[in-house]
């Protein structure tokens, strides 16, 4: 991808999320491998980015939520390759993530975007998505996760760094 052409999106994505990157602990996201060598931070940012174009055409205000909690989907923060749990990590880390979410951001999720966390390992999640940003998520989610695995996300590392970089400004 070519940073000059996405700086729009960009700006976008940054107006939308820019609080939530710049959080120490959503920045700690970057330690935990999630697919092979790609950490969780970078795949999250890597399916926000991507549920934000997917949903382009929406009124901004639309948007956001469904960007927001696009970035925080995987906010489980364990090594899960090495740390284990009773129940499987793709039943387990859906809701870890809501449960890490309302207590770091003393915020309920809403409905939406509660749905939109634990349904988007669907078809294999307990619940199905029920709105327009859980399939879309869903859908993103796969399409990345697929990317990581075959390294075509790395096309996507020339935004990633410049995303981190005014980060680092902000």
């Amino acid at each position: 991808m070519n940073v000059r052409k996405e700086r729009h999106n960009i700006d976008l994505f940054l107006s939308l999320t820019g609080d939530l990157l710049a959080d120490e602990t959503v920045r700690s996201m970057a330690q935990y491998r999630h697919h092979g060598d790609v950490t969780t931070h970078r795949h999250s940012v890597f399916v926000s980015y991507t549920v934000m174009r997917m949903c382009r055409n929406m009124d901004e205000r639309d948007m956001r939520p469904i960007v927001r909690a696009s970035l925080l989907h995987d906010f489980y923060l364990y090594e899960w390759y090495t740390e284990k749990h009773e129940e499987n990590h793709i039943w387990y880390h859906p809701k870890q993530s809501v449960q890490n979410i309302e207590r770091h951001f003393d915020k309920k999720l809403s409905p939406m975007q509660r749905n939109m966390v634990l349904s988007h390992m669907f078809p294999l999640a307990h619940e199905a998505p029920a709105s327009r940003g859980a399939w879309v998520l869903t859908l993103a989610d796969k399409y990345c996760a697929g990317a990581d695995y075959l390294k075509a996300s790395d096309l996507f590392l020339p935004v990633y760094r410049e995303i981190n970089r005014r980060v680092d400004l902000l």
